[in-house]
């Protein structure tokens, strides 16, 4: 899905009564068993299960109790009651609304950073836990060089990476050593085993090959986004969190040609000091913590190249026959790996002044939430909601519709949204090319159609064999 897509931003239908920001319509506002069901259904199960670093016994439970169908239900049931306008809540004193409609969250998306930021109170709190000078919670002075050096380092518009070669060489390597690691002691793929190798993969690709073995850097990003999942309720570990950037900033420092953090170095301003560079070490952060997402969307992928859906037929033929670089349906596969399970479950605009909507006016300060499961698999608009579907990232479908931002996009889009499904699926070829995958946990195959609204990757295991 490119930078530039076709989601082009519309108007809103409407423009409110100015002056009453604090005074949204009586009748649009939840009632008290309205909000506590969505409490209970929709923003306390995401809570519960970890924002930023998943918990494994909270995810299992939500998963028994199929939390994101009923997420969905509520959801829907709401807009079919109040209306498409955001939904205003008030959350222990926090101004919030939940948005209901897909041409909102593509004015929210499109309308960024101003006048809605990509930080916020919630944002900025979580992330300072590992990366307070990243991108996503920078300032309007400091945002568009840090952004710009991340462009310049993943270089988004681009299905295959100017350093693509490389960072296939670095997939290839760990891959075939997981491989070959489950060949000697025909043990099982779970999740222990593959994130391993799959961090290794990610650290190659950020630094080089030097950096595979830095289980140090890994392990303190962990504990440091286990500690984010309180955001601003937790007090940061300074200590921690300066041993885990001084870390990556040597890594930085250590880049090899060909590495994402060499591109990103590279195209840093020459001079000026800290105050005016784009503090590298801080998005490097960031691509690290995005790697273990993208680790989780390609576990899911595994279970969906196993399913009975065609899709997958398509894909491990895929895998089995194609040369170069170019993987278009597995790249799909790893798109449709995260709409039909979202790594990022709620995502956050906060408003910086009063917005007009259809009927209503929000004060500045407002949290816009937008829970992706929502609008993801929303099966009254979308009859591939609870499917594989993987030609839709191929012929147009996908990117027609508003609601639907595994990567996000609009000027806040992720600039790995190129670069992380090239580096999942050379790593998913490397790992099943002339290999036999079955999923063997108690799950079973998918189906081919009716998916299950969350699937817990926890749990998830499979055998690989020649």
């Amino acid at each position: 899905m490119p930078t530039q897509d076709r989601r082009e931003a519309r108007p809103p239908a409407g423009t409110g009564r100015r002056g009453e920001a604090d005074r949204p319509r009586q009748g649009r506002r939840p009632g008290a068993s309205e909000t506590a069901r969505l409490l209970a259904s929709v923003l306390l199960p995401n809570v519960a299960r970890g924002v930023v670093l998943r918990r494994p016994l909270m995810t299992r439970l939500l998963t028994g109790l199929d939390a994101d169908r009923r997420a969905v239900a509520a959801l829907r049931e709401m807009r079919e009651r109040h209306g498409d306008d955001p939904l205003p809540l008030s959350l222990a004193g926090r101004r919030a609304a939940l948005v209901l409609s897909p041409q909102d969250v593509r004015r929210l998306l499109r309308e960024t950073p101003e006048p809605f930021s990509p930080g916020g109170r919630e944002k900025n709190g979580a992330l300072s836990h590992f990366e307070p000078h990243g991108v996503l919670v920078s300032d309007h002075a400091d945002r568009p060089r840090r952004r710009a050096a991340n462009e310049a380092a993943l270089v988004p518009g681009q299905a295959i990476h100017p350093d693509g070669d490389t960072l296939a060489a670095q997939a290839d390597e760990e891959a075939l050593a997981l491989a070959l690691a489950l060949h000697e002691d025909g043990g099982d793929l779970d999740w222990r085993r593959f994130t391993r190798s799959f961090g290794a993969m990610a650290r190659r690709m950020v630094f080089g090959a030097f950096a595979a073995d830095d289980h140090r850097t890994t392990e303190l990003l962990y504990r440091l986004r286990a500690r984010a999942n309180w955001a601003y309720a937790a007090p940061v570990r300074h200590k921690a969190r300066t041993e885990f950037l001084d870390r990556v900033r040597a890594n930085v420092e250590r880049a090899e040609p060909g590495s994402l953090a060499r591109r990103l170095v590279a195209g840093a301003p020459a001079g000026g000091g800290r105050d005016t560079d784009p503090r590298p070490e801080d998005q490097a952060a960031h691509w690290l913590f995005a790697f273990d997402a993208a680790a989780v969307v390609a576990f899911r992928a595994l279970a969906l190249l196993t399913s009975l859906s065609p899709g997958a037929y398509a894909a491990r033929e895929e895998v089995d026959t194609r040369e170069g670089l170019d993987l278009p349906l597995l790249r799909a596969t790893v798109r449709e790996s995260a709409r039909l399970w979202p790594t990022t479950l709620v995502v956050i605009r906060e408003s910086t002044r009063e917005t007009s909507w259809r009927e209503e006016v929000f004060g500045a300060g407002t949290a816009f939430l937008i829970v992706s499961s929502y609008f993801h698999r929303d099966s009254s608009r979308l009859p591939y909601a609870d499917a594989f579907e993987p030609r839709i990232w191929l012929d147009g479908r996908a990117e027609d519709e508003p609601g639907i931002l595994p990567f996000s996009y609009g000027p806040a889009a992720c600039a790995g949204i190129d670069v992380v499904p090239l580096a999942v699926s050379l790593f998913l070829r490397a790992l099943l090319r002339d290999r036999d995958l079955a999923r063997v946990d108690a799950g079973g195959p998918l189906p081919a159609s009716g998916l299950p609204a969350s699937l817990n990757h926890f749990a998830l295991r499979f055998s690989l064999s020649t």
